[in-house]
């Protein structure tokens, strides 16, 4: 019996290894392995950068805000950085003071687009802004599906999240 075993492995493997030879695909325990261990495909996209502004006792946080239809977060600015990525929806967004930089979704992260003040742009799923400390900015949800939006924050620890600035929207 060990000796039909011992002749029968041999023929498979020779099999095998000449199937191989003549281009034939040959599935083999270790290609099964092999297969089993490849890695899932993992892709890391930078979506804004920033040198944030150095405060005392820093807290870093993330947030998750969600912005109905017809919705408006009020003119307003942050004590420290703040970047925001568009995750659902589309956004109408306003500088009114300071600098804000838009990284566009899909386009160079190494040249930002200068929100200049007074200007109003649509923020769409993707897009990054950053928001450095006092710039005045506002935001509406003027589409008919929920915006969403994935905000990260370097802010002095027991900071207010924004601070609103008392005056009247634009329309």
């Amino acid at each position: 019996m060990k000796r039909v075993t011992t002749i029968l492995l041999a023929t498979i493997a020779s099999l095998a290894i000449l199937y191989q030879q003549i281009g034939f695909p040959v599935a083999t325990p270790l290609t099964a392995l092999a297969e089993e261990l490849t890695p899932v495909v993992v892709s890391s996209e930078v979506l804004g950068r920033a040198t944030p502004v150095a405060v005392e006792n820093p807290e870093l946080t993330l947030a998750r805000v969600t912005i109905m239809p017809g919705a408006e977060i009020p003119q307003h600015f942050h004590v420290g950085t703040q970047i925001a990525a568009i995750a659902q929806g589309t956004l109408t967004y306003t500088v009114f003071t300071g600098e804000v930089l838009l990284y566009r979704s899909g386009e160079d992260s190494t040249n930002p687009y200068h929100i200049q003040v007074g200007e109003t742009v649509q923020l769409a799923v993707g897009d990054t802004v950053v928001e450095t400390p006092g710039s005045h900015h506002q935001a509406i949800n003027k589409g008919s599906t929920p915006v969403v939006i994935y905000l990260s924050t370097l802010f002095p620890a027991g900071a207010p999240r924004s601070v609103v600035v008392n005056a009247t929207p634009t329309p």
